[in-house]
């Protein structure tokens, strides 16, 4: 099993955005340095509060990241499919192929309209986005008639990405995303809320859905993804971990909070990501669900130090 962060994108006002930065920058470099696998960054636009955006700091933030591999989110009905191929292709180059694309619809009207798209056009957006960028990607003189993307004269893109496929995974938690996922992408990326027993079904209609379109799971990454708090011992993990259950967390209710955080020790967290790998996981994304400064390095330095060992031997 792979471990990686989703690393926080979204600060308050209050922030200094020079210090979001080298923020990013620190937990990087420890992440480097604990031998964890890859790291994301988020995508949402026009927030009230600070949004890191992502390909220009993750770009940023490759220059630091070791071996890791490099997991940006986009929401693909945002995006001219042109344009993001040929940046992505230069992320990878970058990067010496270590470049993965995380890629989903999005939900907030007010994005959409401020875009000049709607969310009715959503599904066939991305669909369309996600066809071209793959067909530039892997060979020239690409035509391509489309809803909203059409183009009679062939276009190449270069330089094409180190990476051969460069690996598309889908995010999603209603089934047609689920089909989506297993019909065209490279792996799923489950939703963080979801409980146990929400997972261990959706891998199963995944792998389902895998079969129907004649698609071989080993081939595939089923990315979980997971909100955690830990600290060096059980007990002050918990304790730490109290105010999810005093003030609640990211609109979760009790039985999320209670099943799909991970807090306490790393016993804790080794014990429940076996589970997880035992139901089909094969790779889990961390976000600290605390991120008071030393609270988030707390939680990182425990899954650099005592799980990703485990995972490794």
């Amino acid at each position: 099993m792979k471990i990686g962060m989703s690393l926080t994108s979204s600060y308050p006002l209050s922030v200094d955005s020079r210090t979001i930065m080298e923020n990013l920058v620190e937990e990087v470099k420890l992440m480097a340095q604990l031998g964890f696998d890859s790291f994301s960054l988020g995508d949402h636009h026009l927030t009230p509060n600070h949004y890191v955006q992502v390909l220009p700091a993750i770009s940023s933030l490759s220059a630091v990241s070791g071996d890791m591999r490099l997991l940006p989110l986009f929401l693909l009905p945002f995006y001219n499919p042109i344009l993001l191929a040929e940046q992505l292709a230069t992320l990878d180059v970058i990067s010496g192929g270590r470049t993965t694309a995380i890629n989903a619809l999005g939900y907030d009207a007010a994005a959409f309209t401020a875009f000049g798209t709607t969310l009715r056009t959503r599904v066939s957006r991305f669909v369309e986005t996600f066809e071209i960028m793959r067909l530039l990607w892997e060979r020239d003189n690409v035509i391509y008639k489309g809803r909203h993307y059409s183009f009679d004269a062939p276009i190449s893109l270069n330089p094409k990405p180190v990476s051969q496929p460069l690996p598309m995974w889908v995010a999603g938690r209603a089934e047609p995303a689920i089909k989506r996922a297993a019909k065209m992408g490279d792996g799923w990326v489950i939703a963080p809320g979801w409980t146990p027993d929400l997972v261990k079904r959706g891998i199963q209609f995944y792998r389902d859905s895998l079969a129907e379109y004649g698609r071989d799971e080993r081939d595939m990454e089923i990315v979980l993804r997971r909100d955690a708090h830990l600290a060096p011992t059980s007990d002050t993990g918990h304790r730490e971990a109290q105010t999810f259950f005093e003030n609640g967390y990211r609109g979760f209710g009790a039985v999320e909070i209670a099943q799909s955080l991970i807090k306490g020790g790393p016993g804790e967290c080794i014990e429940y990501l076996e589970g997880m790998e035992r139901a089909g996981v094969t790779h889990v994304l961390f976000r600290c669900a605390l991120d008071e400064r030393e609270r988030a390095l707390q939680t990182i330095r425990v899954l650099g130090g005592d799980v990703i060992p485990h995972f490794k031997r």
